[in-house]
């Protein structure tokens, strides 16, 4: 069955793409590399010359959305894409599997963060024996300091949804047994 962790490696592929310019600049201009940390590039086409079973299967996760743009066909449906033309981060659960995605849409006259759902956390759960814990305010924020090198051992960081602490976000603090520090990275 197609999910997210399949698409999300096509998105990985995409970033790989010789015609993916764009978003590598970007990510160039905001210091992050894809090489190092898990970026895709969905490009918003993942689903053109599918059939109709693949489709439904994404619209069900909510990634494609009917749409009731014109198409050139009256056979064919058209779609909204989630995150179209945009940097894709992956959210993980507690069995590290993707089960939700942090789009960047870049190439917006004022660029949009979106998330597909509210599951799951970036960049995954942390290690039950983490003894300090950073929260930063935004996948972005979480990503730069995963890539600063600054993580000592025993450290991790997790990323609020959309500057807030979700539900799971408290369970991941109340179940680590080690925990002694807690630090909130504020914008």
């Amino acid at each position: 069955m197609e999910n997210l962790e399949t698409l999300f490696q096509s998105f990985e592929t995409g970033i790989r793409s010789i015609k993916a310019i764009k978003p590598k600049d970007y990510l160039k201009n905001i210091g992050l590399d894809y090489a190092e940390l898990r970026i895709g590039f969905n490009s918003g086409q993942f689903h053109h010359s599918k059939d109709q079973e693949y489709k439904d299967k994404f619209e069900a996760l909510g990634v494609l959305k009917k749409s009731d743009a014109g198409v050139r066909e009256d056979t064919l449906t058209a779609y909204t894409v989630f995150g179209r033309y945009g940097l894709i981060f992956p959210l993980m659960d507690k069995e590290n599997a993707i089960v939700n995605y942090f789009a960047l849409r870049f190439d917006l006259d004022t660029p949009k963060e979106e998330y597909l759902n509210e599951n799951g956390i970036y960049p995954a759960y942390p290690n039950a024996l983490t003894r300090r814990l950073y929260i930063a305010p935004t996948v972005i924020d979480c990503a730069s300091l995963m890539q600063s090198k600054t993580l000592e051992n025993k450290d991790a960081v997790i990323a609020m949804h959309n500057g807030e602490l979700l539900p799971q976000h408290l369970d991941i603090i109340k179940s680590l047994y080690e925990l002694e520090e807690v630090i909130v990275i504020k914008r």
